[in-house]
């Protein structure tokens, strides 16, 4: 087994154990997803969750806390340092859900597809993170929608 193989599978395993969906893991590591949910239900004894991703950045909107936390995971993965999306992707996820039950000691809002799928639209720019011009806190801007709301001023 060469140690390229032995990296996808370790990948694989690190994107089950936070959640991340079957076509997530298959995308990330060019594993079958048959082996992928095999994997799911030997490691979380259940089934893989069913269901598509998300296709659009609007649920996001839906409510202030959705924003407010859409800003903070947005906010890890713009300062991470490594170059590798995936990488980047999860190292986020970790200090993002590390915070929120730190912080509020409950379960993050996203999860780890929904925030993988943030950090899609965001290193794509479909959604940007900019300085509110009433308050200078960050916020998270859809450019799909303009959404310019602030989540610590609402202006």
């Amino acid at each position: 087994m060469s140690l390229n193989t032995i990296n996808q599978y370790a990948l694989a395993i690190e994107l089950i154990s936070l959640g991340a969906r079957t076509k997530i893991v298959a995308k990330e590591t060019g594993l079958s997803p048959k082996i992928i949910r095999q994997a799911i239900e030997d490691m979380h004894g259940q089934s893989a969750p069913s269901g598509s991703l998300k296709t659009s950045p609007q649920f996001i909107t839906k409510s202030f806390s959705r924003l407010k936390e859409g800003t903070l995971y947005v906010f890890f993965f713009r300062i991470e340092k490594n170059h590798d999306f995936c990488r980047r992707s999860i190292n986020a996820y970790r200090r993002y859900s590390s915070y929120i039950q730190t912080v509020s000691k409950k379960d993050p809002i996203f999860d780890f597809s929904d925030a993988y799928m943030i950090a899609k639209w965001s290193d794509s720019g479909i959604l940007k993170l900019v300085r509110c011009g009433h308050c200078r806190s960050a916020k998270l801007v859809n450019n799909e929608l303009q959404q310019n709301v602030c989540c610590v001023c609402k202006n």
